[in-house]
């Protein structure tokens, strides 16, 4: 009886991560975009990579997002560590997202149903996705877990704390 629960959290997160990831990538793809006229540049990879490292970080941070535990706070390197793993799979999924739009064949005289870029913000938002549901689940399972629940404020000496209370985590 104690299965739903986790499997309708698990859903619940997966859908707001892919939603989160979705847009906050299309958002990077245009902040890419606008970095590319505004600073004048003018070679086509130029462009390639900042939209696959645009989408990538608007995807990790929506992965990241959605599965943000409240009831455990991670160190400030837990935080940074996460974000630039999902960061770097939703970049790695651009960049093959963008591969196979581009390879895909397009009939005589008319455009692709759905273009590269398209192509590019799925497949950062896949990446990052899978690997922030696989982050959560890992987590859930309690494996290597280094995380304290709500880390106490360190309260002074004039409080009754020793020094041993004030650091020790709960």
């Amino acid at each position: 009886m104690g299965w739903p629960r986790p499997v309708l959290i698990l859903a619940a997160r997966t859908v707001a991560g892919s939603l989160l990831a979705s847009v906050l990538s299309v958002i990077g793809i245009g902040v890419a975009w606008g970095l590319f006229v505004f600073f004048g540049a003018a070679a086509h990879a130029t462009l390639l990579t900042l939209f696959a490292a645009g989408a990538g970080i608007g995807a990790g941070v929506g992965g990241y997002i959605a599965w943000l535990r409240f009831d455990h706070v991670p160190s400030w390197q837990g935080h940074l560590g996460t974000v630039l793993a999902l960061s770097l799979a939703g970049a790695g999924g651009a960049w093959g997202g963008f591969q196979f739009g581009a390879s895909q064949e397009v009939a005589c005289c008319t455009g692709p149903a759905i273009t590269p870029i398209t192509y590019t913000a799925l497949g950062a938002t896949a990446a990052a996705n899978v690997l922030a549901t696989a982050i959560g689940v890992i987590h859930e399972m309690n494996l290597g877990r280094r995380w304290f629940a709500f880390r106490t404020v360190a309260a002074g000496p004039a409080f009754g704390a020793s020094r041993d209370e004030r650091h020790t985590p709960h």
